[in-house]
């Protein structure tokens, strides 16, 4: 596999250069008004120019080279992020988890046995079929998701080469890579109006074409992604409307921002479940000595493999 992965950028990386370089070359000759096409909105066309010079972008852009370009824009970015508060006070947070993970992984395989130690015995079973729920569920989803993703970013490479957008391969897996959190694909849209922009500025041809043709490969993809993709790979395991998927990507984003979208779906699915089992015992004649919540999880199958009992071992 890492083989594969190696190769794989050995012969992308050098097509993404020069990409990049001839993206560069159109984008300096369309912000110094040296091409004009007029299906360009003038408005679109002269806010972009102004901000390219108020910003300096323009300078950056008209370095020597594509190295220099990259250092000066790290050596920009550099600075902002080192001027930022907010930075800071994100690193040092992220500084604090890392320790915390650090002395977390020394004991984690006795913590992972032995967690359910901790709870009372009468919740142990529970727990364990949690855990064991949640593991398994975020395992299928996320390598079902990946692979999705995948698929999506090679075929929208494949069909920006095809109609000749700039930075086909590029940005083709970039959009690949905003699909491991469902629906986040439509952030691409501004980043394709503006290659279509350069495009037509350096091509002359109509704007509104060019950007129609990369619209017509994102219908394309997304039909083939959500008619046979997300079936095949990602199966009936997630068995959500769409209506529901959006909701409960609002609800999760909301309460944990990003990390909520992500882990939105598996753990929507988890809920459903055991709500479907909880609602199934209470309809039938329950014995009233057992938590119904707890006949609930147990009902409810979704990991592959048992979890082993570990009141007997804990008893002995």
């Amino acid at each position: 596999m890492l083989l594969l992965i190696v190769a794989a950028f050995m012969l992308v990386i050098p097509s993404m250069l020069d990409e990049f370089a001839q993206f560069k070359n159109i984008a300096v000759a369309f912000l110094n008004d040296n091409i004009k096409n007029p299906t360009i909105p003038p408005v679109a066309a002269e806010y972009m120019r102004n901000l390219a010079r108020d910003e300096g972008l323009l300078n950056i852009l008209s370095s020597a080279g594509v190295q220099d370009f990259i250092q000066e824009l790290a050596h920009r970015a550099q600075m902002l992020l080192v001027g930022t508060v907010n930075v800071v006070a994100q690193l040092f947070g992220a500084f604090i988890t890392l320790l915390y993970m650090f002395f977390i992984l020394l004991d984690y395989e006795h913590l992972a046995d032995e967690w359910p130690l901790y709870l009372p015995v009468r919740w142990r079973a529970t727990a364990n079929k949690l855990s064991s729920d949640l593991i398994h569920g975020m395992n299928q989803y996320f390598r079902g998701q990946a692979l999705v993703a995948l698929c999506v970013g090679i075929l929208f490479a494949i069909g920006f080469v095809i109609i000749d957008f700039p930075i086909a391969i590029g940005f083709g897996l970039f959009i690949g890579v905003l699909n491991l959190v469902p629906y986040l694909q439509i952030v691409s849209l501004f980043p394709m109006a503006l290659l279509a922009m350069l495009k037509a500025a350096n091509t002359g041809d109509n704007f509104w074409l060019v950007l129609a043709g990369a619209l017509v490969v994102l219908c394309i993809v997304q039909t083939i992604q959500d008619l046979l993709l997300v079936p095949f790979i990602m199966g009936r395991r997630m068995n959500l409307h769409p209506a529901l998927i959006l909701l409960s990507l609002s609800v999760w984003g909301k309460l944990l921002g990003l990390l909520g979208m992500i882990v939105a779906l598996p753990l929507t699915t988890l809920l459903l479940g055991y709500l479907k089992s909880y609602h199934a015992l209470r309809s039938d004649a329950a014995d009233d000595s057992e938590n119904p919540l707890e006949r609930a999880v147990d009902g409810a199958e979704f990991a592959a493999t048992p979890v082993p009992d570990k009141e007997k071992t804990v008893d002995e």
